[in-house]
């Protein structure tokens, strides 16, 4: 047994763990940057409006996979928990749960976006022209009515996917993500423009595209579960006559907090496009494209939390708490490495990045390079933030205090500051997100405090 301990204790153990567990999840996130990216580009030939109207658009598909992921992250941290303390009929009710959660959310999202389309995309009009109001709104309910149909495939896969990784199975799923991001970009090849016969269908072919990605990807992964010999994805769907009030208390106790604390976080995501809206119609674009950069640097944060919430979870559930304080100061200490050496290759290569933008006005890449310059000095900030939001603290169940910490500083600080400097003060795109930025700054003090207190290092499994 202490030579077990001494192993996992060791540098070569972990990191050896995070390359298994983060890897996987890493790669996944890099498509998915990469897809966006490869649709914003494509769409980018259609001009400014096309890639303002798509990127509103995903900002709704973007809100929903916040709300549900913390939902479903919530819930995951009972499945890492179960896991280390191999309770897995429990593991199959937390499931359950989160399949019901996951239906009922996706449902809304889709009457909204299938039905009220032009009142999404209305929010984020500022257009005065009316000409050019219309086509943004058009190009808008055309991306919109088509994609909502990938939010029910699209939360089955994510609830699937939250249940392996939660269990240390991280690269069935993430060979599924990788494979319908390739199909989903070939497929805009072959409908956005129109390419090997296949009629140009504009913003439509790619909400297609996505739509059809999508619903194969989810698929292959039923079919895993189908078809899987081990107990853990043998979903035993009876069990959900087992489910009590106070089990579902208990989850709801943990779950709920993270829920609110991504959905309030998405929001205010979405309100910084909305402010931003006030500066220009050039504005939604530049802050689009600039995110989606930003997501291919962020891949590697995601996989690092990932894998940090997935090991620390499981020592917690195993009641190893000494073991799991030391691996959460060694993440901590590898996200700042990280987010510096990021930070100087977003730097160093703003320039390039903009410049592959030609069919977008000279102003947008000047922004697009600007505000990618101004991310670069926040990327360690950042890193560390999300780390201990979706890592450290929430393996240990310490749900509320990120809450507060994450949603204070955004709705107080933030989201204030976003829309006065872009309304009142004149100043151009990337000052403003330069000063509103602060807030992650006050969030870091904040989550760093609470992190060096230890308070989070809880079995959550121990009644």
């Amino acid at each position: 047994m202490t030579h077990s301990l001494l192993d996992e204790s060791s540098n070569e153990f972990f990191y050896k763990k995070i390359i298994r567990l983060g890897t996987p999840i890493m790669l996944a996130q890099l498509m998915t940057s990469l897809l966006a990216i490869i649709d914003m580009f494509m769409v980018s030939s259609l001009g400014n409006l096309a890639v303002e109207a798509v990127g509103v658009s995903a900002n709704f598909a973007f809100l929903l996979i916040m709300i549900e992921f913390g939902f479903f992250s919530g819930l995951a941290i009972f499945i890492a928990q179960y896991w280390g303390s191999k309770e897995i009929n429990n593991i199959h009710k937390v499931f359950i749960i989160t399949l019901i959660i996951g239906a009922i959310i996706s449902s809304l999202f889709f009457v909204f976006a299938f039905f009220f389309p032009e009142v999404l995309i209305g929010i984020f009009d500022h257009n005065e022209l009316a000409s050019t109001s219309d086509e943004f709104i058009t190009f808008g309910r055309d991306y919109l009515k088509v994609a909502s149909f990938s939010y029910f495939s699209m939360t089955i896969s994510f609830a699937i996917g939250m249940l392996m990784r939660s269990v240390e199975k991280v690269g069935y799923p993430q060979f599924v993500a990788i494979g319908a991001v390739l199909l989903n970009t070939f497929l805009n090849f072959l409908l956005i423009n129109g390419n090997l016969g296949f009629e140009a269908m504009g913003v439509r072919g790619a909400a297609i595209a996505t739509a059809t990605s999508s619903i194969i990807g989810t698929l292959f992964l039923i079919g895993y579960l189908v078809y899987s010999k081990e107990e853990v994805f043998r979903i035993k769907f009876k069990e959900y006559k087992n489910i009590t009030k106070d089990f579902i208390r208990k989850l709801v106790k943990k779950a709920l907090p993270v829920a609110i604390n991504e959905t309030i976080w998405g929001l205010g995501m979405s309100f910084y496009l909305i402010a931003y809206a006030f500066i220009g119609e050039e504005s939604i674009s530049s802050i689009v494209i600039s995110n989606q950069f930003m997501g291919l640097f962020w891949s590697f944060n995601a996989g690092l939390s990932s894998a940090c919430a997935i090991m620390i979870g499981k020592k917690l559930g195993e009641n190893n708490l000494s073991l799991a304080k030391e691996w959460g100061i060694k993440f901590t200490k590898l996200s700042v490495q990280a987010g510096i050496v990021f930070g100087v290759l977003l730097f160093m290569f703003s320039n390039t990045i903009a410049d592959q933008f030609a069919h977008l006005p000279e102003e947008v890449r000047t922004s697009i390079s600007l505000i990618l310059k101004v991310f670069s000095f926040y990327i360690p900030v950042k890193f560390v933030n999300a780390l201990q939001i979706v890592g450290t603290l929430r393996a240990g169940g310490d749900t509320l205090y990120s809450l507060l910490a994450e949603i204070g500083p955004l709705w107080l600080i933030g989201v204030p500051l976003a829309f006065i400097l872009s309304i009142y003060s004149g100043l151009p795109l990337y000052i403003i997100v330069a000063i509103v930025n602060i807030e992650e700054i006050i969030k870091s003090v904040l989550l760093l405090w609470r992190f060096r207190s230890f308070k989070w290092v809880r079995n959550l499994t121990i009644a």
